[in-house]
């Protein structure tokens, strides 16, 4: 992940999918986790991982990795060896619906019109183009001895995000456990914006719907290159942003937009 000092491009933070693309041509984990500014609570967590895959029973990491018991044996094996797993970059590596929705495999992460970085159970956060290994784990769940993986990346991340985000614009499209691993100091030095996908009755819009909505405004930011700068304001947003049929945005307040799904 570039620091700020490269960009003053608005940013948009995005949970990661479950869905992921297999293997890759990248070098494996073990050769890339301790480089950069991260690189110590992300080798933390790779050996974490890697031991509590070999220690807790079937139930157990199936509540972790966020798999079925069917697929425990397969994910077991895989978080075993993850340090010796070929990495893809993020962009081409979360395949879930937000993800492909916005299309981020084939996006240049030096040309669009957002700076898209990705909240991770395992890295903490990524750039598009940062390689990230094939895994599952769940920013929910507690790995002994760092604790719930939320609290551990809030702490981690702190003082590096509260740098990479000062004095920008951020554009908030995470879910709750998500959420809570960026510091309320961290949201301090930004300017952020929530987006909130809501019934005409005010309640959460359907989940699936929500999804896909996402990921066709973040396809919309990022070819938005021609728009200098991009304005994440909830005004401007609702002015030209379109999440697809059936929906309409709205402005809350200065700092929150709504999306209505009407169907």
């Amino acid at each position: 992940m570039r620091g700020s000092a490269a960009t003053a491009r608005p940013v948009v933070l995005l949970p990661p999918s479950k869905g992921k693309a297999a293997d890759g041509d990248g070098p494996v984990y073990d050769e890339v986790v301790d480089h950069g500014p991260l690189a110590a609570p992300r080798r933390r967590v790779l050996d974490t991982v890697r031991a509590v895959a070999s220690e807790v029973d079937d139930a157990t990491l199936a509540r972790r990795a966020g798999v079925a018991v069917r697929d425990v044996t397969a994910t077991r094996a895989a978080l075993r060896g993850l340090h010796t797993a070929p990495t893809r970059p993020a962009g081409e590596r979360y395949t879930g619906v937000v993800h492909s929705n916005a299309g981020l495999a084939g996006v240049d992460p030096a040309t669009a019109g957002v700076e898209v970085l990705v909240l991770s159970a395992l890295l903490g956060v990524v750039a598009l183009d940062e390689p990230v290994p094939a895994y599952r784990l769940e920013l929910a769940a507690s790995l002994p001895p760092l604790g719930a993986l939320a609290t551990f990346w809030r702490d981690a991340l702190a003082d590096h995000l509260a740098a990479h985000l000062a004095e920008r614009q951020v554009l908030d499209l995470l879910p709750g456990a998500h959420a809570r691993a960026v510091a309320p100091a961290v949201r301090d030095t930004a300017e952020v914006i929530a987006v909130r996908f809501e019934t005409p009755q005010g309640r959460s819009a359907n989940a699936a719907r929500t999804k896909v909505a996402k990921g066709r405004m973040v396809a919309q930011l990022v070819a938005a290159a021609d728009r200098e700068p991009v304005d994440l304001t909830p005004g401007s947003l609702a002015a030209w942003l379109a999440p697809g049929q059936g929906w309409e945005l709205t402005v809350r307040d200065p700092a929150t937009l709504v999306a209505i799904y009407r169907g």
